[in-house]
């Protein structure tokens, strides 16, 4: 299918559903607010251990609920509705579970890096690592420089949620295939769907963008904070009241282009199914 025709397609459904579509993001958001519940736990010095269950939870609503918007969304190529029972419905629902199960592993291989690195972050700032090695360390890395260090570690690790960026590309068209009724659809398309799933990171980049002047003085901030190393305490920085204006940013430029980034892909594959 052609770019051209796809993005004309996309734009056409968008605006006709746009209601629809802004409504059904904010279902998914409910949907993973209702995962993420026990994570409320954690604030708790009785019952921390309790915040596991958002694992289970979140396997249990969200790979399905993924898979419903899937079909609605093709529901709504074929002119029908996007905003329906559909997306809460529990139909096939053990081989839709078993499924989102199945690419939960898959994105849990893409993500392995990242957790690797986030593991080993956690027991730097846990103090499970001696200060005065890690001075030496982030020294080592920035020749000579403690800051360049940081600098260069933090670099690191943002490097390694890459290979999370490209699975949910390489993986964004599955549920739309399984959506059509042909697994076997995106069979040496998997590029072109990379290439559609990255397209429509386009229509985020307002949303970036705001993100990135909001937490400028942030990110400077934790850079500072995490130059204090050497002393044994961190005092990370706080957003103040830029909590409100990203808050604003994710209402006004987030949601509304989400439905388009989903529809891209939805229209993309099921121009391979015709």
């Amino acid at each position: 299918m052609k770019m051209t025709k796809c993005l004309s397609k996309t734009t056409q459904v968008y605006f006709h559903r746009f209601g629809e579509g802004f409504l059904c993001v904010l279902l998914q958001i409910v949907l993973r607010l209702m995962a993420a519940a026990p994570l409320l736990c954690l604030v708790t010095k009785e019952v921390p251990f309790l915040a596991l269950l958002s694992i289970p939870l979140y396997l249990l609503i969200v790979p399905v609920a993924r898979q419903n918007m899937a079909e609605a969304m093709q529901d709504a190529i074929s002119g029908g509705a996007l905003m329906s029972t559909r997306l809460v419905s529990c139909e096939n629902y053990g081989r839709k579970f078993l499924r989102g199960l199945k690419q939960a592993l898959l994105m849990l291989l893409w993500a392995a890096l990242f957790v690797a690195a986030t593991v080993v972050a956690y027991w730097a700032y846990a103090g499970e690592i001696d200060a005065f090695t890690l001075v030496r360390v982030l020294m080592n890395l920035g020749g000579g420089s403690f800051m360049n260090g940081i600098k260069l570690v933090l670099m690191i690790y943002a490097a390694t949620a890459l290979p999370i960026i490209m699975g949910c590309a390489f993986h964004s068209g599955t549920r739309h295939a399984l959506a059509l009724g042909d697994k076997k659809l995106l069979k040496g398309h998997r590029l072109g769907v990379v290439g559609v799933w990255l397209l429509g990171l386009v229509a985020l980049l307002p949303f970036f963008a705001a993100v990135a002047y909001i937490g400028a003085d942030f990110v400077s901030g934790l850079v500072s904070a995490l130059s204090s190393l050497g002393t044994g305490s961190i005092t990370l920085p706080s957003m103040g009241d830029k909590v409100y204006l990203l808050a604003a940013a994710f209402v006004v430029l987030l949601l509304p282009a989400l439905p388009f980034k989903q529809l891209l892909t939805a229209v993309y594959v099921r121009g391979l199914k015709e």
